[in-house]
């Protein structure tokens, strides 16, 4: 019973990373459309714009390779690890954007 939940709970988490990481990439081009060409150039821009993807991306690969090897200790380990990062990365965003408006009305 529980491996049959197992596999159903990681159906889900799959597909929500999926669905979170077309979401994304939707978002961006869209964003993306009427800027200035310079601003859209370089693979370091785009590594940096799509940080948190490449994070949701790592994730599913722990998944998957953790299911596979039917290691809960890496599924663990691996999961606080992603989980960490993205709240530095969420934290270290709000931050600049809270810098943006302050500047933008003094």
């Amino acid at each position: 019973m529980y491996a049959e939940l197992f596999t159903w709970w990681a159906i889900s988490i799959s597909c929500g990373i999926v669905f979170l990481i077309v979401v994304s990439i939707y978002l961006y081009m869209s964003r993306k459309v009427g800027k200035d060409e310079s601003q859209q150039k370089g693979a370091g821009r785009l590594a940096k714009d799509f940080f948190f993807v490449w994070v949701l991306l790592g994730l599913l690969v722990l998944y998957i390779v953790s299911i596979s090897m039917g290691s809960a200790v890496l599924f663990a380990a691996g999961n606080i690890f992603f989980e960490a990062i993205l709240i530095i990365y969420l934290i270290r965003n709000r931050v600049k954007s809270q810098r943006k408006l302050n500047n933008k009305h003094p």
